[in-house]
């Protein structure tokens, strides 16, 4: 969780901690470590180093607790911090990799779209659907997506998962679409509300190249 998800002013890190606590899962080192609003403002002024020094740290992370596999968002396209993900993940891996002579196997799921058909797959049963979506709409800060996706992609969607596995080194997409987060961020300095709009090209794309470099120097 690289963000405290704050995006709409309030953070969502109670909620997301709840959540793991019923997976019995562990929040790990970096968990909130930003607000939305910071990793925006890095983007915008090309201000790599907190990230690096973030991706450094998920990289030693999966030495000592001798990962095997990690699980990160898919590039979307939809928001910079999902793909910003992606991109660090990936990096992490290369280092822990490159520190340990074993392999790790990368996977990235779908956030905001219905799963592929591609990748190890897990249905869910009655009762998994039912928990799934229980703890979906308990999450209270995202209860418009929630309900936002199931409308969109249908609930027969969420009846399974599929991880995908990433076999291609890190790399940066050539654009045949404009970007979710580019025309959402257009309506959005329309209506008042944002300043300037994150592009990909002369923001997303140069402020990673920037982390890809710095991080395999």
């Amino acid at each position: 969780m690289l963000t405290d998800g704050s995006g709409s002013g309030r953070s969502r890190i109670a909620s997301t901690i709840d959540i793991l606590d019923t997976t019995d899962c562990t929040p790990g080192s970096v968990m909130g470590a930003f607000t939305d609003r910071e990793i925006y403002q890095l983007m915008l002024n090309g201000e790599v180093d907190p990230i690096v020094a973030t991706t450094i740290e998920i990289a030693d992370g999966l030495v000592a607790r001798d990962i095997h596999r990690v699980v990160v968002d898919a590039f979307e396209l939809y928001n910079p911090i999902h793909d910003l993900c992606s991109v660090m993940a990936g990096l992490a891996v290369e280092r822990a990799q490159a520190a340990t002579g074993r392999a790790i196997t990368r996977y990235e799921y779908a956030v905001t779209q219905a799963p592929s058909g591609e990748g190890e797959r897990l249905d869910l049963d009655a009762a998994a659907i039912a928990r799934k979506l229980g703890a979906a709409h308990r999450y209270e800060e995202l209860s418009r997506e929630v309900d936002s996706l199931i409308a969109r992609i249908g609930l027969d969607a969420l009846h399974h998962e599929v991880l995908k596995p990433i076999e291609t080194a890190v790399a940066l997409p050539k654009l045949e679409r404009k970007p979710f987060y580019e025309t959402y961020g257009e309506e959005r300095v329309a209506e008042g509300h944002y300043s300037t709009v994150i592009r990909y090209e002369p923001h997303f794309r140069s402020f990673a190249e920037k982390l890809i470099g710095a991080c395999r120097s």
